[in-house]
């Protein structure tokens, strides 16, 4: 009976030491296991965490639209979305260099981190009552003459700024017609953009004598309403953005780069109008706003695509938000490969920038994506 007692105590001691043995063994195994798996999985976190943002990003940015839209309807007016481009401030051009390097501002100027919403103010019919506009004819076109008494008379008056497109009513009655303030700052000068000189059908006639009432529908305005601001990383890039099938109109040339672009909806959801650059356009098609990458954004390399440097059209893992001009259907889809599209061109040496952004935008206008309609 000691015996076996003896026995059976020696035995644990040894499975003892042996479990100890096995637990430190067993313990860096664990460690180095982790340490690979780690290794592994911290480019795909990084990666998951980096589209996470940006698939947020589009999320906010198809929820504000919608609000936008939503606002219009409820208040029976237009209302629209601001987008702010990142520089508020235009840079001077370079002194003495070619036109070619001062045709577009750098990058910051080129994308958007910040949306409002946008309302179009109470029309302006000048700062007193029965205030007048006369219109008369130079070599080049119809000039219109606010009266002296209005603040359009002054050249630093915020209400229409050198450059900025507006629309003006004649009599009360009748079509608006488009017209613009020049671009000269010393002097606040208008000219009308229809009715060339000698056509002037549609020009009340006592406008050219003693003037008549007016009233100017200004450009739209930021509203109170608390603006969306894109998770960090994030962008709207403009250089690629733009109203036609494969056109990047919303890139800002070096004269216009503090100027946002703005996007006005009907109440019934559609689109009214896209002002940009300083001008107001009508779009015929989609409205496609690219959600891409900061340190993506190219404005004179939009297709660059190296070990190190990837443009935001080129990188298939960003995301268009486009919207129907009609109907104000909000489309979310990834970016088709132009690289592909090149490869299967007969003659890429042809193909411009217009085809190149178009194929990165054919998910959206052939539907054929994942949430195409």
């Amino acid at each position: 009976m000691l015996l076996n007692l003896q026995k059976h105590r020696i035995n644990r001691q040894l499975r003892q030491q042996s479990t100890r043995a096995m637990t430190m063994i067993e313990l860096l195994v664990v460690i180095a296991v982790i340490m690979v798996l780690t290794a592994v999985m911290i480019p795909t976190i990084r990666y998951q965490n980096r589209n996470r943002a940006l698939h947020e990003a589009e999320r906010q940015l198809t929820a504000y639209i919608g609000s936008a839209q939503a606002r219009a309807q409820q208040m029976g007016r237009p209302v629209g979305i601001w987008i702010e481009r990142f520089r508020n401030e235009a840079m001077p051009p370079i002194a003495g260099a070619a036109i070619t390097l001062n045709s577009a501002l750098p990058a910051d100027a080129n994308y958007a981190v910040t949306v409002y919403i946008a309302e179009v103010p109470l029309p302006y019919s000048g700062d007193v009552r029965d205030a007048r506009v006369q219109l008369t004819t130079n070599a080049s076109g119809w000039v219109v003459n606010f009266p002296l008494t209005s603040v359009l008379r002054n050249p630093l008056n915020p209400l229409i700024r050198p450059g900025d497109h507006f629309q003006i009513q004649l009599d009360h009655r009748g079509p608006f017609f488009e017209a613009q303030r020049t671009l000269a700052t010393s002097t606040a000068a208008y000219i009308l953009m229809e009715n060339p000189v000698g056509d002037g059908t549609r020009i009340p006639i006592a406008a050219t004598s003693a003037g008549v009432p007016f009233q100017i529908h200004r450009r739209p305005t930021k509203t109170f309403v608390p603006p969306l601001n894109l998770p960090v990383g994030s962008v709207i890039d403009l250089s690629v953005s733009g109203t036609t099938a494969g056109g990047n109109e919303f890139l800002a040339p070096a004269v216009n780069g503090n100027r946002p672009v703005i996007v006005m909806f009907q109440p019934s959801g559609g689109i009214k109008s896209v002002i940009f650059n300083g001008k107001i356009d009508r779009p015929l098609g989609w409205v496609h706003l690219l959600v891409g990458r900061q340190n993506q954004v190219f404005p004179s390399a939009q297709f660059i695509q190296e070990d190190t440097e990837i443009g935001n059209v080129m990188d298939m893992g960003n995301r268009w938000v486009s919207i129907d001009h009609r109907t104000g259907t909000i489309v979310s889809e990834n970016v088709d490969s132009i690289a592909r599209f090149i490869a299967s061109s007969s003659n890429p040496n042809t193909l411009t920038v217009f085809d190149k952004i178009a194929s990165a935008r054919q998910l959206v206008r052939s539907g054929t994506g994942s949430e195409g309609n």
